[in-house]
């Protein structure tokens, strides 16, 4: 009781002395820091009002009840936890310390987390996870453990089924979710302690701003409701899908790759046939040739990317610009290899061309008049977009591809199109 009764002691200051003369002090306000976070005490109550119910609903139903109720709980803590405890542990809510330990221990009834290894594993992870893991338990710590296991073992008793059959498997899908989030905001960048940004309207408004995590990393104190005016201080890693579904953008990445292993495929086969060969520069010359004669000026330099195996785009411009020189990327010395053996058979003039072994730099490829793109482009799309802007980008495309500038079908039976796009389109 001691023990409880120190933590739970207030700072404020003690009352005047008969003699002391009579200070008229200003009042606190009742939030600490802005009256917005009043959103995130209603998430605390909505979340803990939202399992006592389906608690209660599921206690008297069915398997499709205790779904609900594990689906409520489990999303309520991960939801509680990265707004209402991130943002308490770093800038806490109250004015009154004792209305914030207050808090502290309702977060850590209705979450089943203690927020004082909470708040020391979060400071951890902003110092930027040093090798020492073993965390020293602060007495607030283990007091906040002790009253979550009389909780749990209260529960036990009094509703083993319920317990077993439905809070723990909710809990246990509230930290999972965490941990994706967590492991999300970060995994996916070279430098993970900088943390990954998505500036979607919807996710922040829901998530309190947690979405500008790495301007979050930058200024760690700095409240949420000011972290989007920091957005313009750093070049932050960004991703176009929310911590929970940003495997998608992993999918969409390994689609890519396999997409490219696929038309690498198709290209092997065009070197073994003469009779495809043809099809191919032919149908591509009579798709291309109409969209070059709407540049202003021909380019007298154009950058390939992706022209090894079968260097159809070199031959087919070659031949529409006989008085340029080209620059090929692939970032596959085999693929190169077997371009240059297919250009000797040609008789193809090597001094026109200049072969880089490496991986598409929109700095250092986009100094071209013109910037061809394969339909097998392995990287960020984006990088395609930002290269328009500074030069005519010629991208091969399928058929069903939107076109942002003047488009022509090279073959149906391939399914297949380019278009040009640039600066003044």
């Amino acid at each position: 009781m001691a023990m409880l009764a120190e933590w739970w002691s207030d700072d404020g200051a003690s009352a005047p002395g008969k003699n002391e003369a009579l200070v008229v002090r200003r009042a606190r306000p009742f939030l600490r820091h802005s009256a917005r976070d009043a959103w995130l005490v209603g998430v605390a109550v909505i979340q803990s009002l939202a399992s006592i119910t389906f608690f209660v609903l599921a206690a008297g139903g069915g398997a499709l009840s205790r779904a609900a109720a594990i689906a409520i709980f489990g999303v309520g803590i991960c939801w509680c936890s990265n707004t209402v405890s991130h943002n308490h542990l770093h800038n806490p809510l109250f004015s009154s310390r004792r209305n914030n330990r207050a808090f502290d221990l309702w977060l850590t009834l209705v979450l089943g987390v203690p927020q004082a290894i909470w708040k020391a594993r979060h400071v951890w992870h902003h110092a930027g996870e040093p090798q020492q893991k073993r965390l020293p338990l602060a007495r607030s710590a283990r007091l906040q453990i002790m009253m979550v296991a009389a909780g749990w073992l209260v529960f036990l008793v009094a509703a083993p089924r319920l317990f077993l059959l439905t809070y723990v498997p909710g809990y246990i899908l509230g930290m999972g979710l965490c941990r994706v989030q967590g492991d999300m905001e970060h995994a996916l960048d070279d430098r993970p302690e900088r943390g990954i940004s998505h500036y979607g309207r919807l996710y922040n408004f829901f998530w309190f701003n947690d979405g500008h995590h790495a301007e979050h990393h930058q200024f760690p104190s700095e409240h949420w409701t000011r972290l989007p005016m920091r957005r313009h201080e750093l070049t932050a890693p960004t991703s176009a899908f929310p911590p929970h579904v940003r495997f998608v953008g992993n999918l969409l990445r390994r689609q890519n790759a396999l997409k490219g292993v696929f038309l690498c495929a198709l290209e092997r086969l065009a070197l073994a046939s003469k009779l495809l060969q043809s099809f191919l520069l032919e149908s591509h010359s009579r798709a291309i040739a109409p969209l070059l004669a709407t540049l202003p000026t021909l380019p007298t330099h154009v950058t390939i990317v992706g022209g090894g195996l079968f260097p159809r785009s070199l031959l087919v411009l070659a031949e529409l610009l006989p008085n340029t020189r080209f620059t090929v990327v692939d970032r596959s010395s085999d693929n190169v290899a077997r371009a240059l053996a297919h250009l000797r058979l040609r008789s193809f003039d090597l001094t026109r061309v200049q072969f880089c072994i490496a991986g598409f730099d929109p700095a250092l490829h986009c100094r071209a008049g013109l910037l061809v793109a394969p339909l097998g482009f392995v990287g960020d799309p984006s990088s395609l977009g930002e290269a328009a802007q500074r030069t005519s980008v010629l991208r091969h495309d399928w058929v069903w591809g939107e076109s942002a500038g003047l488009s022509r079908v090279v073959s149906w039976l391939l399914l297949k199109r380019v278009t040009l796009e640039g600066p003044a389109r």
